[in-house]
């Protein structure tokens, strides 16, 4: 945990299975969700605690912008969705996190806009068809980013 990390905080104290890590650097970190069964469903989090932009430095807020297209540019191509949702509530979770979760046309209508909401955190996806999308993200990330190492 580093030292602008807060111990009650569930993001700061996360220890992210490589397997749903998809990039991180000293900035911000990608995460596959384990949350629920929409592959493709990504989530951007600082590596330093604050509850919202407002609070993000020059640098972090630098790179966010990168960050954030690329990740969603690749959920496009590689999922043929019509939609990517993004929202942050940092509700229940108080550490800045954006959700970026992909719309296909075959999405159930109960879902769509709003009903995002309403979506079911379980069942998970399989961890193997999750490591299979993580794979595949980073892949597309490696060719398509300046900013991406391994």
């Amino acid at each position: 945990m580093s030292e602008s990390a807060s111990p009650e905080c569930k993001i700061c104290a996360a220890d992210i299975p490589a397997a749903y890590e998809i990039y991180s650097d000293t900035l911000w970190r990608v995460r596959h969700s384990s949350e629920t069964n929409i592959l493709g469903y990504c989530i951007v989090e600082p590596r330093r605690h604050f509850l919202d932009l407002s609070e993000a430095t020059a640098a972090e807020l630098a790179a966010y912008g990168p960050v954030l297209a690329d990740i969603m540019r690749i959920q496009r191509d590689l999922l043929k969705c019509e939609r990517i949702y993004t929202f942050s509530l940092a509700e229940a979770v108080h550490h800045f996190h954006v959700h970026l979760i992909p719309r296909s046309k075959t999405f159930p209508r109960a879902y769509v806009g709003r009903g995002i909401m309403s979506y079911p955190t379980s069942p998970a996806a399989d961890p193997s068809l999750v490591g299979h999308m993580v794979t595949l993200l980073k892949s597309r990330l490696r060719r398509s980013s300046s900013y991406y190492s391994d």
